[in-house]
């Protein structure tokens, strides 16, 4: 009879226990790794802000919107239903305005929404307090401005290039200057490059109105790793105006290389 020793056997055990663990975390991080792959997503957030003091009248806004090789990002941006937020009296429309898609945001009139400050509720507080109804004008009880805000995000089945959009992603007025400089935003680490962006702005008040316009497309490429990772570029045109002016020069700002790049 073969007799085999007690260290042989110890050996044999451990060698096939290790040889389990491994096999089991290499299943385990395969699993993680599909679940991760899976949940992965590449968006386009679009939005513009607006605001206004005061009511204004027979209103054209022609905005930009983002281009990637000369064709807009949404060729059918003014489609009802496209963007949330539209109030149903504005009409929106697609123009080419010197070879550039604009979106064109028409008005017979925009009436400002006033709103109150928050209201504390105490637990258990009854009746409980009377929601102000808005107003149109600054007054005490309402002296919130609430801008208009439109949007929309488009998913992608691809990965988004957020180092150097201007020549691969949309952005606004490609073909202008960009300007690279000083990061603004802290703790923001990506580039930062400056541009101007062209918008026209035409509008009749009884009194001077303060006007802000700020629109942004922002890609970003995520996934889930024990929590969201992500990478991300935006470009930005804001504008601030007291009176009606035409075509002005927005301020664009494109930030790109934010956030962490995964493989």
């Amino acid at each position: 009879m073969v007799q085999v020793s007690w260290n042989k056997v110890l050996i044999i055990l451990a060698i096939a226990v290790i040889i389990a663990v491994i096999v089991l975390f290499g299943y385990f991080a395969y699993l993680f790794d599909q679940h991760a792959k899976q949940s992965e997503r590449h968006d386009f957030h679009y939005s513009i802000n607006l605001s206004y003091n005061t009511t204004i009248e027979h209103v054209t806004l022609l905005l930009p919107v983002p281009e990637r090789n000369g064709t807009p990002l949404l060729p059918g941006l003014h489609e009802d239903g496209i963007l949330y937020g539209v109030p149903s009296s504005w009409n929106l429309s697609m123009e080419l305005v010197n070879g550039s898609p604009m979106l064109a945001i028409r008005a017979e009139e925009m009436i400002p929404e006033y709103h109150g400050r928050p209201i504390p509720i105490e637990p258990g507080q009854s009746p409980l307090p009377t929601t102000l109804v808005p107003g149109t004008g600054y007054s005490e009880e309402t002296p919130i401005l609430q801008p208009i805000h439109l949007g929309l995000m488009l998913q992608m089945n691809r990965t988004i290039d957020t180092r150097d959009p201007v020549a691969h992603e949309p952005v606004f007025a490609p073909g202008g200057v960009f300007i690279e400089g000083k990061v603004s935003t802290t703790p923001y680490e990506g580039k930062e490059y400056t541009h101007i962006v062209p918008i026209f702005v035409e509008y009749t008040s009884e009194r001077p109105a303060a006007v802000y316009i700020r629109i942004s497309i922002r890609g970003t490429n995520s996934i889930w790793k024990g929590g969201w990772v992500y990478n991300s570029y935006e470009d930005s045109v804001t504008l601030e105006r007291e009176e009606s002016p035409g075509w002005v020069d927005g301020r664009g700002i494109l930030r790109t290389e934010e956030g962490v790049y995964y493989s």
